[in-house]
């Protein structure tokens, strides 16, 4: 699967209600490109027409057949149409290479929010990504709420340790491990002979290595995990408008889910603090 750029600094959000007047594209040259659409406004039209008419008609398209017309719209700046046809896409497979497209799309629509969203299921998927983990931390430069987010920088050294494994990986290995440890414990025990004391310390090590990395993934892929995907946000004491207003945030803030009500949901943001707010104004990373 082919990619859309790496942002830029050249790269610049839309304001809301300016997506259909185009974006700056990146100045620098692209670490992966993606096939062109035609230049030609007529083609490019009847293009978009024609996968119209296949999405609305129920017409049967491979999730890399739509992935790739999404990267042909994208090259195009047709960035809404680019996300219809990732979001399709996105119904028939789990791809980093997908959720980094869709993020760079919906980042140039102004959804900052939806954008970081994309940015962390890929991710997940792909930990040791440059391009991935670059526009994660370039879209998040665009959050107002900048100062909830400081991160200590011996944390940050630590969680990339325990991060050279990706989640599903830590999680396989960490059972493997401990069940191969058992063994080598039940063979010092019948047999006792040392090798399998040392076989069964050493395996010991790899089980709480890979344990703690699947561990450290937690914040990241639970599943109330989310993003607020509003350009500003009340929270409040209750589930409505009238209940007291607690505090302010904004697009693109990653909060946790604590609580459903009809209509509204309780989220925590960094710090601790938490409020009601309309369940549609945060987006989870994870859906249930």
């Amino acid at each position: 699967m082919r990619r859309s750029p790496v942002l830029t600094g050249n790269d610049s959000v839309l304001a809301a209600g300016d997506a259909g007047e185009g974006a700056d594209s990146a100045g620098e040259a692209l670490r992966r490109k993606v096939v062109k659409w035609p230049s030609s406004p007529v083609a490019r039209c009847l293009g978009i027409l024609a996968l119209a008419s296949c999405i609305l008609q129920g017409a049967v398209a491979s999730p890399a057949d739509l992935f790739s017309r999404g990267n042909q719209a994208y090259e195009s700046g047709d960035y809404a149409v680019a996300v219809t046809l990732y979001d399709s896409a996105a119904a028939g497979v789990s791809s980093a290479e997908l959720f980094y497209n869709r993020g760079n799309a919906r980042f140039k629509l102004g959804e900052v929010g939806r954008a970081i969203a994309d940015y962390n299921r890929a991710y997940v998927l792909k930990p040791h990504d440059k391009d991935i983990s670059h526009n994660l931390a370039f879209a998040r430069q665009y959050r107002p709420d900048k100062s909830l987010t400081l991160e200590n920088p011996l944390l940050r050294m630590l969680t990339g340790l325990l991060r050279l494994l990706d989640a599903a990986t830590a999680r396989v290995l960490s059972g493997l491990f401990f069940f191969l440890a058992l063994a080598a414990l039940a063979l010092l025990l019948i047999r006792g002979q040392r090798l399998f004391g040392w076989t069964a310390i050493g395996l010991s090590v790899l089980f709480l290595y890979c344990f703690i990395s699947a561990t450290s993934w937690g914040a990241v892929t639970n599943p109330a995990h989310a993003v607020v995907v509003q350009p500003e946000l009340t929270l409040r004491s209750g589930p409505g408008p009238e209940y007291k207003e607690i505090a302010v945030v904004h697009d693109g803030l990653e909060v946790m889910l604590r609580e459903r009500r009809p209509g509204y949901v309780l989220i925590q943001i960094p710090g601790g603090d938490g409020g009601w707010v309309e369940s549609a104004s945060v987006e989870l990373v994870f859906a249930r």
